[in-house]
C-alpha cells in the first residue's frame, strides 16, 4: 500500500521523460498547439520551496503534487530553465520566503465559475520575476489523477505559460479543463509547452546580458 503512490509519480515523470526523448520537435504554433507566455514565472536557477497547507490533502493526493512538481523539474531542465520544485512541509499560513509556492485548497467554483484552481503571484521583484506565489484548489478536487493535470497545469502558468482556450484538445497542459474532478487529457506538458518555457528562459537571459537595453527578440 505505502509503494503504489510512489511508484505512480516514477511512472509519470518516466512518461514524460521517454515523450520528450523519442517526440520530434513539432512546429509549435502560438494559440494553436502551444500556449501564449506569461508576463511572470520563477527566476531561472530558482529552487523554489514548495509548502502544502496543513490538512488539505490525503496521503495518496500529495503524491501527485509530487508527481507534478518532479515532472516540471525535469521539464525545466531540459528547457534550460533550471527551477527545481522541492517541498519543504506543511504550513498553516501563506509561506512568503524568497522563492517559495504554497499549496492550498479555497471554494474556487463558487467565487469563479469558470475555473477550478488559481494560480495567484504573492510577491514578484521590479522585473515581474516571481519571489512568492501560491496555488488554490477547489475542495471538491479529489480525484488524483484530476490534482496530478490541475497541478502541473498550475506550474506551468509559474514557468510562463498562459492558459490557451483556442489550443486544439489534448496539445498543451495550458487548455482548460472539462470538469471539477477531470484532467484535461494530459499530466505532463507537452513538447510545446517545453518548447515555449525553453523560449521565456532565453529571452529572459538575452536581456539581462545585453546592458545596451537593445531590443532583443527570438524567433519563433
Amino acid at each position: 500500500m505505502t509503494k503504489k503512490p510512489v511508484f505512480v509519480a516514477i511512472l509519470v515523470l518516466a512518461t514524460f521523460i521517454s515523450a520528450a526523448a523519442q517526440e520530434p520537435r513539432p512546429n509549435c504554433v502560438t494559440n494553436h498547439n502551444a500556449p501564449p507566455a506569461n508576463s511572470y514565472y520563477w527566476p531561472p536557477e530558482a529552487n523554489v520551496r514548495v509548502f502544502f497547507m496543513r490538512g488539505m490533502f490525503t496521503p495518496e493526493q500529495r503524491e501527485m503534487l509530487f508527481a507534478a512538481m518532479s515532472t516540471w523539474t525535469e521539464a525545466a531542465r531540459d528547457a534550460g530553465a533550471g527551477v527545481k520544485f522541492s517541498y519543504a512541509g506543511e504550513t498553516d499560513e501563506l509561506s512568503q520566503c524568497n522563492p517559495c509556492l504554497t499549496v492550498t485548497r479555497r471554494d474556487v467554483k463558487k467565487q469563479d465559475r469558470k475555473h477550478y484552481a488559481f494560480f495567484n503571484p504573492l510577491k514578484q521583484d521590479h522585473n515581474g520575476l516571481l519571489l512568492s506565489a501560491w496555488i488554490d484548489f477547489d475542495f471538491a478536487t479529489t480525484k488524483p489523477q484530476a490534482l496530478l493535470g490541475l497541478m502541473t497545469h498550475e506550474l506551468g502558468h509559474g514557468m510562463g505559460l498562459w492558459d490557451c482556450t483556442t489550443c486544439k484538445k489534448h496539445k498543451t497542459i495550458m487548455n482548460g479543463f472539462p470538469g471539477i474532478n477531470s484532467d484535461n487529457g494530459l499530466t505532463v506538458p507537452s513538447t510545446c509547452d517545453v518548447e515555449v518555457v525553453r523560449n521565456v528562459y532565453q529571452l529572459h537571459r538575452r536581456v539581462e546580458s545585453n546592458p545596451s537595453g537593445e531590443k532583443v527578440t527570438i524567433k519563433e
